[in-house]
């Protein structure tokens, strides 16, 4: 058997409804292309019908289709795809992710003959399906990089958007192993930046070819994930010879583009994830950094002065 271009691996875990429209946007597009494509689903114990959602797309096309018995937690059901997967290339996309119409031909395209370590792909966000334009992706403006850090700065802290990463996973290491970072949520940061510093060139697409489900994630701590959890994994990667700067590109887009927002919602508004001791985490974390006092600091200041005057803090289900 041929090696396929390209594995398509799908955690799940109850999502049934996200899982069927996933598969169809898939499989629906399979005939476009002439190339190999492998399908896995890696369901986590769900108790939904995930498993007889699978059952009907696979009377289809064939899917490998693999199940936990207990839950296992995300990084086990990805790292089940990541290890499953035979392609050249390996797209990890989440269940409730799926692919707009005409992008697996160009997705195939940009990745035959070609040995890109990451292609970073764009996503449209939505929150209900009727907000997306039904347009025909017929063509692809793209980036290409040679410099592994001049991606990185590029993509920062997206290396953890698993569905927008498609892994050349023949330019690893043989001996590789992410098993150090099981359990931190984000396991594949690890591999990809691997894969990004393994190959001569890395590519950036500027055209959506996917939508993304907003809002719909969480029983994860963010704070210790995005800050603790990451940081880890790239000290770790600099110990093994990795360039230090990606660490502070990093925490940088962090602390200015991503926590702010995050935090508010956290300390004013009822939301999607446990609690934490956050401040404590992201102070461990960032106190080195500057934008960490001019873009974190205040926005807690702020509230627990709030808190001090006993002004009532508004909290929205």
């Amino acid at each position: 058997m041929n090696q396929p271009l390209l594995t398509i691996g799908i955690p799940t875990y109850n999502r049934e409804k996200y899982l069927d429209r996933c598969l169809d946007s898939i499989i629906s597009q399979l005939n476009d292309v002439n190339q190999a494509i492998e399908l896995v689903v890696s369901n986590n114990a769900s108790t939904d019908c995930t498993k007889d959602i699978v059952a009907k797309h696979a009377l289809k096309t064939k899917i490998d289709y693999y199940e936990n018995k207990i839950n296992l937690g995300p990084d086990s059901t990805c790292s089940m795809c990541f290890d499953k997967a035979h392609g050249k290339y390996v797209w990890i996309l989440g269940d409730d992710e799926f692919l707009l119409k005409g992008s697996l031909k160009q997705v195939v395209e940009l990745l035959k003959d070609k040995d890109y370590g990451d292609i970073y792909l764009q996503c449209i966000p939505y929150h209900k399906e009727d907000e997306l334009d039904d347009e025909l992706v017929t063509c692809t403006r793209t980036i290409t990089y040679q410099d592994p850090l001049a991606f990185i700065e590029k993509i920062h802290y997206y290396v953890t958007f698993i569905s927008g990463n498609i892994i050349n996973k023949s330019v690893l290491p043989q001996d590789y192993n992410y098993q150090k970072y099981m359990g931190t949520n984000i396991v594949q940061v690890g591999w990809t930046i691997k894969a990004i510093y393994s190959a001569k060139e890395n590519l950036f697409v500027e055209t959506p070819l996917i939508a993304a489900k907003q809002n719909n994630s969480g029983g994860y701590q963010f704070v210790n994930t995005f800050a603790k959890n990451y940081n880890f994994i790239l000290k770790d990667l600099v110990k093994n010879g990795h360039d230090k700067s990606i660490i502070k590109i990093t925490n940088t887009n962090l602390i200015a583009n991503y926590f702010p927002a995050n935090i508010i919602k956290l300390l004013y508004f009822e939301n999607r994830f446990d609690t934490e001791n956050h401040y404590s985490v992201l102070h461990k974390t960032f106190w080195r950094y500057k934008s960490f006092w001019s873009k974190l600091f205040p926005i807690y200041a702020k509230y627990w002065a709030k808190k001090l005057i006993g002004k009532k803090i508004k909290k929205f289900s």
